[in-house]
């Protein structure tokens, strides 16, 4: 069955497209808080526009530099206004050390370069440098996008999956361009290029569902983490830290592992706030988390409860090696606080430890326990580990 696309038809319907689709992208933008990727991806859909409005008037109007240099360079702004976007809502950077920004800044002007060269030749160089660009584009975009850990990861396997099929099209067309000025292969070069422009519309139509996709589920991920964590520190908060330790607590007794809770509570922390002022005082606690942070493993639970006390689940180890990872905390705490924003503080900490036992029956009487065996490290001379000792569970 043949397939018969009306080209001129084509390209309104793809104006159409992308002026309802950069509307979309406008009124989002001004309904949440002026998002800036919003609107640069709006300034993406009328570049498109305006770019193949450009390359329409080339048939009216002799002015190749505009019809032709100015049509492509707004069609080569278009995808890289997407990757902006997408680079702004995530806070990655456009430009600096990353490699591919490098290379990508590097293309960017030869490409720029290349059209001025070549515009007022033949008009198939354009188009093929044009789609070479997008190609590159969308290959970067894909890239920043696998290797970005956010979750959740639904709505990047969709942009990752978009972006490829355009990348994909996008190098088809060079195919089909070379091929044409080179006469390697016999092909109806616009039936082509119109069947690929009709793909490009229901690729524009799937890219503005699943940019909003991305931005509002990243919006609901940092909101959750503004409800979890501590503005401080980015530790978890008191309430996430209960109720991650709960759900530790059960899934530990469930399956017969050991759990250890910590409280460390920071010595003569109120002579600090009292001598030195707040502000040296909000920078010792994050001074102190940020220790936590390197010192204990990837699989523990830490958070901050209150003041300057800090609390921590060690979900596996011998006591041999809690009390290890203890001992290291309390010994870094101390190296490293001597002095802290070059002021003599000489920090210590106290902490009290106990562990998963029968007489153990909830989360809140190991944090009690943990507790009262660090008001007994601090009453013993302070910077020093206090466990818990219990019939059952031995010194840890």
């Amino acid at each position: 069955m043949e397939l018969n696309l009306h080209l001129p038809t084509l390209l309104l319907l793809s104006v159409a497209v992308n002026l309802m689709v950069g509307g979309l992208l406008w009124l989002v933008y001004r309904l949440r808080d002026r998002q800036v990727c919003f609107r640069l991806w709006t300034l993406a859909c009328l570049t498109f526009v305006g770019g193949s409005l450009l390359a329409c008037a080339g048939s009216v109007v002799e002015a190749p530099f505009v019809t032709v240099f100015a049509a492509h360079l707004c069609l080569g702004l278009s995808p890289w206004l997407v990757l902006a976007g997408i680079h702004r809502l995530l806070g990655l950077p456009l430009a600096g050390g990353v490699k591919s920004s490098r290379v990508l800044a590097v293309c960017g002007v030869v490409y720029v370069a290349s059209l001025l060269a070549s515009y007022a030749g033949d008009s198939l160089i354009p188009r093929l440098l044009t789609a070479l660009w997008s190609a590159l584009v969308f290959s970067v975009a894909i890239y920043r996008l696998a290797s970005c850990a956010r979750t959740p990861r639904l709505p990047f396997q969709i942009l990752q999956t978009i972006f490829g099929i355009h990348g994909i099209l996008m190098m088809l067309q060079v195919l089909v361009i070379a091929t044409s000025k080179w006469e390697l292969i016999h092909l109806d070069v616009d039936a082509v290029l119109t069947l690929i422009l009709a793909h490009h519309l229901l690729l524009a139509t799937a890219t503005v569902m699943a940019l909003p996709l991305l931005a509002f589920t990243q919006a609901e991920r940092n909101l959750k983490l503004l409800a979890e964590r501590d503005e401080l520190t980015q530790l978890l908060n008191r309430r996430a830290f209960l109720q991650e330790g709960i759900a530790a607590f059960e899934q530990a007794r469930a399956q017969q592992n050991t759990l250890t809770v910590l409280m460390i509570d920071l010595d003569y922390f109120k002579e600090i706030n009292d001598q030195w002022g707040h502000e040296v005082g909000d920078s010792v606690l994050s001074f102190v988390a940020t220790i936590m942070t390197e010192e204990l493993r990837d699989g523990d639970i830490i958070g901050r409860i209150g003041g300057e006390e800090f609390a921590a689940i060690l979900n596996t180890g011998s006591c041999r090696e809690v009390e290890a990872v203890t001992e290291r905390l309390l010994r870094k705490i101390a190296e490293r606080g001597q002095r802290v924003d070059g002021r003599a503080l000489n920090l210590s900490a106290s902490i009290g430890g106990v562990a998963i036992s029968p007489q153990t029956h909830s989360f809140n009487d190991m944090m009690r326990l943990a507790d009262s065996a660090m008001y007994q490290a601090k009453e013993k001379g302070r910077n020093r580990v206090q466990f818990f000792a219990s019939a059952h569970s031995g010194s840890c």
